[in-house]
């Protein structure tokens, strides 16, 4: 019987990006719910039998090596397998439990170098990897406005994978964006997830109908209003895979998003994935700050491996060498499985500080 249920799970598990697709809407449908689930709930049976696995053999190669025991009862089959099952089920409804708490509200500051001291505390939200469509819905996302809207941010940025499916399936879902309060504006980049859609350029045109600025390769300077000689400048690069989802001008162009600040212009480069921020800082020093996402924290093992060693930041607030700083938010929601282990939705409330030091 409870082979069965494995066997359940795994059939489910591979409809899961297929049955996604298809049923995306304005809120999640039940079934792009379950196999998802699905998939999340394989992931951690095979992250838990590699696991126990592995430390049966190294228990075993300890005794032999450490104490000349050469004769070792392996464990049977089926014990294994019920010891990995209620493990996996029970680790699994942790992270169904985990996955669908409100993201907390994360605050810190960050000195900005070149930041003029009329921006001295300026407020910024930074919103990344919302996922509406498949797993994620308008309800959850009116949820998120609202809490952000209380924190009366001078900017919000939406820092990629806002989307899960195309503008003609979930257009009305995004619609709790416009509801978004800030003093200076809302900013847009691309995630790989907006590739992933086939739909890119209808959600940038979609977007800029909503009120929110469209970083594509591009810039936006901020003037404060008591003198307009200060000035803060948001740039944005399109995801760092673009280029290769997209033809004609899409894809990571730091120069051309770059090309027109002035020197000296305090500037924040939102770049979706954490390699691409590590690729600008190596190319330029007149960003002093950047905010990505797409790691989610990790998310859901094994996904923690493979973040860990294909992005140079996972989470949190990094200085690069000496000089700017890179924020990497672990996401407002989550991909897919609406599941999280060792990692935590959130709400990034940032706020910039002068520096008295010239870099």
């Amino acid at each position: 019987m409870l082979m069965y249920l494995v066997g359940m799970i795994l059939i489910l598990a591979q409809c899961s990006l297929f049955v996604g697709t298809i049923f995306a809407g304005i809120e999640p449908a039940w079934i792009s719910l379950v196999t998802f689930i699905c998939l999340g709930v394989t992931g951690i049976i095979g992250t838990i039998y590699v696991v126990f696995d592995t430390s049966l053999w190294i228990f075993s190669s300890l005794n032999r090596y450490l104490f000349g025991i050469t004769r070792v009862r392996e464990m049977r089959p089926r014990p294994k397998i019920f010891i990995v099952l209620v493990l996996s089920f029970t680790l699994s409804g942790f992270s169904i439990w985990n996955g669908y708490k409100q993201p907390s509200v994360r605050s810190l500051e960050v000195p900005l170098k070149n930041l003029p001291v009329e921006f001295h505390g300026t407020t910024l939200v930074h919103l990344s990897d919302i996922h509406v469509g498949q797993t994620v819905g308008r309800t959850m996302l009116d949820e998120v406005v609202r809490r952000t809207n209380r924190l009366r941010p001078d900017i919000v940025v939406l820092t990629g994978d806002v989307v899960e499916a195309t503008v003609f399936q979930i257009r009305h879902a995004l619609r709790p964006l416009m509801k978004l309060k800030t003093k200076y504006g809302i900013y847009f980049v691309t995630g790989n997830h907006e590739y992933y859609t086939g739909d890119v350029d209808n959600w940038m045109r979609e977007l800029s109908f909503m009120g929110i600025t469209v970083l594509h390769n591009s810039h936006s300077t901020v003037r404060h209003p008591k003198r307009h000689t200060s000035m803060l400048c948001l740039a944005g690069v399109d995801d760092i895979e673009g280029k290769f989802f997209r033809s004609g001008d899409h894809g990571m162009q730091l120069e051309k998003a770059l090309a027109g600040i002035k020197p000296h212009t305090a500037t924040i480069l939102l770049a979706h994935q954490p390699k691409a921020a590590k690729q600008a800082l190596d190319h330029t020093h007149q960003v002093g700050l950047v905010l990505s996402g797409h790691t989610h924290g990790g998310q859901l093992p094994p996904l923690h491996v493979w973040h860990w060693f294909l992005q140079p930041y996972f989470s949190g607030l990094y200085k690069h060498g000496r000089g700017p700083y890179v924020y990497v938010s672990s996401g407002v929601f989550y991909w897919g499985m609406p599941m999280r282990m060792w990692s935590h939705a959130e709400i990034a409330h940032i706020t910039l500080l002068t520096t008295p030091i010239v870099q």
